[in-house]
């Protein structure tokens, strides 16, 4: 069987005032969007953005 990555995406939402930010792999923008808020069902995503996980991040 062929196991496909999927790509990883940082979800930017905002719950109770503040901002946070979670990584998923999903296959698409929506799906990703959708399982944090199946997870924060209170949240309202702000934005979803794809990680690059060949760039070299400090920190």
């Amino acid at each position: 069987m062929d196991q496909t990555k999927l790509p990883t995406f940082s979800v930017e939402y905002e719950l109770g005032g503040m901002v946070f930010y979670k990584n998923v792999n999903a296959a698409t923008i929506e799906e990703a969007k959708n399982q944090v808020q199946s997870q924060q069902t209170n949240a309202t995503i702000q934005a979803v953005s794809i990680v690059d996980e060949n760039e070299n991040y400090a920190g």
